[in-house]
């Protein structure tokens, strides 16, 4: 993919567990933020698969569920490529989707959260939350964040989602190219697709 011309839309990329808070997050910013961006969240493509899909701890639909998330990793860039800025509210469970999402994104102006929250009020979240089948936030806790180098990181049990919207703010306003994807892509922490 060739680089994008200045007229490409930014995109904000909060990676976290289930439960961690990132459609709250994504929600404050777009609130706060000078420009319109859309929201787009995995929860969002997983929705649209049929109802029978939709269960992520089903190995039977690993492949319908990976498809759809790749489908979301290209449709970032679209977005972005065709001047949208973007709020994207994921789960990087495995090496393979960061690697996708470096490869595909890391030409656009990207900045990376971390968001992290402890496991302990991950669960408890997850346990009040009618729609998170409990155990999926242990299950991606130690994955999510294994093998990355965010821009910024930021901790929902210690912070309300308007003072972590605002500090992502304040950061996008300060850093005009951030650096986390092309950092990944240049160490080879992920391999080249």
């Amino acid at each position: 993919m060739s680089q994008p011309e200045n007229s490409a839309g930014r995109i904000i990329f909060l990676n976290g567990a289930s439960c961690a808070g990132k459609t709250t997050i994504a929600r404050a910013l777009q609130e706060i933020l000078d420009d319109p961006y859309l929201h787009l969240s995995a929860d969002h493509i997983l929705a649209m698969l049929p109802q029978s899909y939709r269960n992520v701890s089903n190995p039977d639909n690993h492949r319908a569920i990976y498809k759809a998330i790749s489908g979301m990793h290209h449709c970032i860039a679209a977005l972005a490529a065709a001047g949208n800025n973007v709020i994207v509210d994921t789960v990087l469970v495995n090496l393979d989707n960061l690697a996708e999402c470096v490869f595909i994104l890391a030409h656009f102006r990207v900045t990376f959260v971390g968001v992290f929250c402890p496991l302990a009020e991950l669960e408890r979240r997850e346990r009040e939350r009618d729609d998170r089948a409990v155990g999926m936030a242990r299950s991606q806790f130690t994955q999510v964040h294994a093998y990355q180098i965010d821009d910024l990181e930021v901790d929902t049990s210690l912070e309300s989602a308007q003072e972590i919207a605002a500090k992502i703010k304040a950061y996008s306003e300060r850093v005009l190219w951030p650096q986390a994807f092309r950092r990944i892509r240049n160490e080879k922490i992920v391999i080249d697709r």
